[in-house]
């Protein structure tokens, strides 16, 4: 996968992400927070990997795809427990999940490919 297409998946995740938060009830307070948190990483995830874009340093490209990886996680897991609390159908957060973990992977590859190269 290319850097541009990786760029264009973390933002219509992010887009979708962020329409979905704005669906879960607003007379919960689980709920209420969990929109927070999912708009947060909604902006963040695609907002990141643009950097990725960016000529930078090795040490940074390094860090910087941690960091992806680690927001992914952290939507996939938002999203998992929305599911689990049965907040939201689960035919629409379960696509969400399977990107997440996706792109988990991707980052994970691409850092460990990376940091092969550096050690």
């Amino acid at each position: 996968m290319n850097p541009v297409e990786l760029r264009e998946r973390t933002k219509i995740l992010g887009h979708t992400c962020t329409k979905l938060a704005l669906l879960l009830p607003a007379n919960n307070l689980i709920a209420l927070h969990l929109r927070n948190e999912l708009l947060a990483v909604a902006i963040d995830l695609p907002s990141k990997t643009r950097g990725l874009l960016v000529g930078q340093s090795t040490v940074n490209f390094v860090k910087k795809l941690s960091d992806c990886s680690e927001l992914a996680d952290r939507c996939g897991y938002i999203l998992e427990f929305i599911n689990d609390e049965q907040m939201m159908e689960t035919q629409l957060v379960t696509p969400l999940i399977e990107e997440c973990n996706e792109l988990i992977h991707i980052f994970y590859t691409a850092f460990k490919s990376v940091k092969d190269k550096l050690d």
